[in-house]
């Protein structure tokens, strides 16, 4: 708990930071890149797993499975990201509630943004571009209820958002 992790430059890790079980912690203005050529042989660039509290603001993520990966996070906030040419996703939740993106650019990935199973995640003035491909979505949004999103810019994603199982959500422009 209570960890800074910044201002670091991390070249060809299999992940870049891991946080497991980490509370009111920092991550900001780290530039984190690998070339992982399939997601089997790469991890993702900020992992984040049963942590809560945490900050995520200002790094440059790049290369990697998943730029940006949480499992059971809650009441964290995702701030000035830059998640570029990752193998599958942007950023990407599961199970994780309460928490907040913003102000990211998401572009390039397989896919922009994966929100599953997951409530009440608020999502403001990000930016997805150029994701495309066959499953690429600006944002995938999959079992997830009781969410905001507003603001948000959708530029050459093969489909801008895609939903399924959602339910009660709010998106607007």
């Amino acid at each position: 708990s209570y960890v800074g992790i910044r201002n670091n430059r991390l070249r060809e890790n299999f992940f870049g930071i891991y946080c497991q079980h980490a509370s009111y912690s920092l991550i900001a203005n780290n530039d984190i890149k690998s070339t992982g050529g399939s997601e089997l042989d790469a991890g993702n660039g900020i992992h984040a797993w049963k942590s809560d509290h945490l900050v995520i603001d200002g790094n440059f993520i790049n290369g990697h499975r998943d730029g940006i990966y949480f499992e059971f996070v809650t009441e964290s906030t995702i701030t000035n990201n830059k998640s570029h040419r990752n193998i599958r996703y942007g950023l990407h939740f599961m199970f994780s509630h309460q928490d907040i993106y913003t102000n990211n650019t998401f572009s390039e990935n397989g896919a922009g943004v994966a929100v599953m199973y997951s409530r009440q995640v608020t999502m403001i003035r990000n930016h997805f571009l150029d994701n495309w491909g066959s499953a690429a979505y600006g944002i995938l949004l999959k079992d997830i209820s009781d969410s905001y999103a507003a603001y948000n810019e959708f530029s050459r994603n093969t489909a801008a958002i895609y939903m399924e199982g959602s339910s009660r959500l709010t998106i607007f422009a």
